[in-house]
């Protein structure tokens, strides 16, 4: 990003600039971007001749699909054989990242590759260079017209308009013959030169023949990349290095590095890296420099700061001089999930939080940033969320140097949506020209059991006219993270045009590689990740529940051999396999627990039909041990097997159950237990059902995991607690009225298997009053707690009492708490 100064009221100019561009109109006099003060160049009209003219974002004919699809697309006659021999004129300053990208390419199609530097002090003029090229079956000319000296006369020998006007990263990209066949790569920059690159490699899908297309591209967003903003086990080196080169073929040019679990950003953020941490990350900054992404630094040091110690500003801007000195240019403060008070030195200074913060953040502007010429700083305030005014914003905003880029969430932390309108209020409310967004899709660290693997939707079409741009906050998982990231690359470039199922059914196909099969297998596995449990109405698995709905129709009707739902689960219980030989392997080893768990779950569900079957066909002992055979299955499909990181830094395997399957795997499974209960009721292979009771609890809850959950019936719903408990805290449930109870269950954390989020130490008691208690059994450090009894205990009441803290301050989930007149079946 370049820093420049805002003119005067320039959201008014910014939605008329934007309107008239999507029109195809030059808007008069500013573009949004410079009217925004965002440091890209004035953006010219995008409207193509109408002879020829294609519908935006569109190729004619027959055409490889590109992808971010691009904004200006023109017929341009015949399509163009580069041949087996090119001859690539680039310029001596031409980007070095673009030269090498196209010469991969060109020998991945087999061509034989020649490269003749235009300009070079020893080598021959610009004329001689293009007619000693003429000769070969090929040319193509890389680079800008302030690099190269043989675009300009090229384009206009083709009749094709420069990339000057574009916006920064922008480029021009058209084929046709001048003496020759010729194809010429023009960028607005380097960035837009490498881009070029990017869009013939799509274009030529693997031949060397160049569509008859002329583009006129460029970036309606400023800002497209991800933040690996999350809680858990960051990325590993290996994986971000990947992400750099899949950011530089999707046209994303932003990586901002804050993990929230690397240690040395956050609870030990004063210190400086040293040995490996500090050779890979400049190998970080070099890759990413290689593939044309901005490498941002985000320090977070507001659990223990102190805004006002000239100590902790000195730690701050050592921190990034070390980093500076590494080729890093762009630095963030985060200022997010920190505490609102302000400490004993801070509040004899400043009246409040955001006074506080602005006083350090611009002190960081002013004497470090802008004293080194960098790219303005940037931060995410405490109060990151929701459009409308509030103090908070006001000081925070109208107090931070007019350069700062501040981000922002939308309405919540997550954010189903992103309305223009949102925008719009958010831009008032934080008094900013600057403002982009740190989107929380799809960001798992708050359901670590999950994978988010659906498209991205609900971000309007418009929302370029009023912003920088976005950073998405990835998933714990960097490689099943692609498909939304892919899914950004399109959208940030040209939101009008972004479609989500095309883009997402390109990204799944990339990963999945060029083999049908395997693409249809993905979309089996993807198929079971599709719910975001934070937008209401996101779809549940719903291929799968179509075939569900399909079975219990027929199974109703008598008739359920002939249905969809055995293939599909068969498929599943085959992925492991069959998935082994997609593209991506890292997209495969990040979701082989979930992989391995779907699999556990289809047998089970097959087992079961196989169950239904011998009911219907009065197969008793047939049923039994099918029931049996699902009930394994089941218990491997409970396994904790994803690993895990918490604030004390330490990585532990095998820490967490994965759930896949949107529910509908564990919707179908209690239905087809009823119908073995009916005719086997005491098989030892039925759940526990408690007695109907109500449940209540002394701790708060988080999100909408309720407390009745827990006396549901439905061991894949639970309780859970929003902080640690306390000695003393209580979970209790009260029946409708006094039974002789015999039997209490209670199952915690995500799985029987695993201890997790659970009450550690706890006693088990029984009350006929709610008064007067009596001990029955305690918590043992699994997550199951049960207590059999010799003889029946008249009870109306059953707690479990916290009797000593959690270790590590973990939470509390329970999933099923049961009581009954007699044990289980074993």
């Amino acid at each position: 990003m370049n820093r420049s100064t805002s003119p005067s009221s320039p959201r008014s100019s910014a939605a008329r600039d934007a309107s008239s561009a999507v029109a195809g109109r030059a808007p008069a006099g500013l573009s949004r971007r410079s009217a925004l003060g965002l440091g890209l160049a004035a953006c010219g009209t995008l409207a193509l001749p109408a002879a020829g003219a294609f519908a935006e974002g569109t190729l004619p004919g027959r055409l490889p699909s590109v992808r971010p699809a691009p904004l200006g697309v023109e017929a341009g006659g015949r399509a163009v054989v580069l041949g087996r021999r090119v001859t690539v004129l680039v310029g001596k300053d031409t980007d070095p990242a673009a030269r090498a990208a196209l010469r991969e390419l060109l020998e991945s199609v087999g061509c034989t590759v020649t490269e003749s530097v235009a300009g070079a002090a020893d080598a021959m003029d610009t004329t001689d260079a293009t007619d000693a090229a003429a000769g070969a079956a090929g040319r193509v000319h890389l680079g800008t017209p302030e690099d190269n000296p043989t675009i300009a006369p090229t384009l206009e020998a083709l009749g094709v308009d420069g990339p000057d006007g574009l916006a920064a990263d922008g480029y021009v990209l058209a084929a046709g013959r001048d003496d020759a066949p010729v194809a010429v790569l023009a960028g607005r920059d380097a960035r837009g030169t490498f881009y070029a690159v990017q869009t013939l490699r799509q274009l030529l899908d693997g031949t060397t023949t160049v569509p008859a297309v002329r583009l006129r591209d460029e970036p309606l967003m400023e800002i497209r990349g991800a933040i690996e903003g999350f809680y858990g086990i960051p990325w590993s080196h290996r994986s971000r290095l990947d992400h750099f080169a899949f950011y530089g073929r999707h046209k994303l040019n932003t990586y901002i590095y804050t993990p929230k679990d690397d240690l040395l950003l956050r609870s030990r953020w004063r210190e400086l890296y040293e040995g490996d941490q500090l050779a890979q990350l400049t190998e970080l900054v070099e890759t990413a420099v290689a593939h044309h992404v901005d490498f941002t630094y985000a320090l977070s040091p507001g659990n223990d700061i102190v805004y006002c110690s000239d100590e902790d500003f000195e730690a701050t801007v050592t921190k990034f001089e070390q980093l500076r000195e590494l080729g890093v240019t762009s630095f963030y403060i985060a200022l997010d999930d920190i505490p609102w008070e302000l400490g004993e030195e801070d509040a004899a200074q400043f009246g409040s939080l955001p006074e506080a913060q602005v006083h350090y953040l611009n002190r960081i502007q002013e004497e470090y940033v802008r004293a080194h010429d960098l790219v303005p700083l940037q931060t995410v305030p405490t109060g990151y969320t929701g459009s409308g005014p509030t103090e908070y914003k006001t000081a925070f905003g109208t107090g931070a140097d007019p350069e700062i880029r501040i981000q922002w969430t939308g309405e919540g932390v997550f954010s189903p949506s992103i309305t223009e309108a949102s925008v719009v209020a958010a831009v008032e409310s934080y008094h900013t020209d600057h403002l982009y967004i740190w989107d929380n899709f799809p960001v798992n660290d708050g359901r670590r059991d999950r994978l988010f693997l659906t498209p991205l939707e609900g971000r309007a079409p418009t929302l370029h006219q009023h912003l920088a741009g976005f950073t998405v906050n990835p998933m714990i998982q960097p490689y099943a993270s692609l498909i939304s990231l892919a899914n950004y690359a399109d959208y940030c470039w040209n939101p009008p045009g972004y479609d989500a199922a095309t883009s997402w059914e390109a990204a799944v196909d990339e990963l999945a590689g060029p083999e049908s099969s395997i693409r249809e297998d993905l979309r089996v596995f993807t198929d079971l990740n599709q719910n975001w449990p934070y937008r209401d109405g996101s779809p549940t698995a719903p291929a799968l529940s179509a075939d569900i709905e399909e079975f219990w129709s027929a199974h109703e009707a008598g008739d359920a051999d002939e249905t969809a739902l055995a293939g599909r689960l068969t498929t599943i219980t085959e992925l492991e396999s069959r998935l082994g030989e997609m593209a991506s392997t890292g997209f495969y080893e990040d979701t082989l627990p979930w992989i391995v768990a779907a699999g556990h779950w289809a047998g089970a569900l097959l087992a079961q039909i196989e169950m239904l079957r011998a009911i219907t066909e009065n197969r008793l002992e047939d049923a039994s041990a099918a029931a049996t055979r699902a009930t394994e299955r089941l218990v491997e499909a409970g396994r904790a097997t994803v690993p895990d990181q918490r604030e004390d830094g330490v990585h532990r395997e095998d820490q967490i159950v994965p759930s896949v399957g949107d529910g509908v795997f564990h919707a179908f499974v209690p239905r087809a237990w009823e119908e073995l209960r009916a005719v086997l009721p005491d098989h030892p292979s039925l759940p526990f059902l408690g007695l109907p009771g109500t449940a209540t609890t002394t701790l708060a809850t988080y999100q909408d995991h309720t407390i009745e959950r827990i006396v549901d019936h439905d061991v894949e719903t639970m309780f859970w607690s929003s902080s640690a408990p306390e000695v003393g805290d209580v979970v209790q449930v009260e029946l409708e009225e006094s039974h002789p109870i015999r039997f209490v269950r209670v199952q915690m954390a995500t799985s029987d298997q695993t201890a997790g989020d659970q009450i550690y130490e706890g006693a088990l008691e029984l009350s006929a009053d709610g008064e007067s208690w009596t001990g029955i059994g305690a918590t043992d450090g699994t997550p199951v707690a049960e207590a059999t009894l010799d003889e029946p205990v008249d009870a109306r009441f059953c707690r479990l009492r916290v009797t000593a803290e959690n270790p590590g301050g973990q939470w509390v989930q329970i999933r099923e708490f049961g009581m009954g007149e007699d044990p289980p079946a074993t």
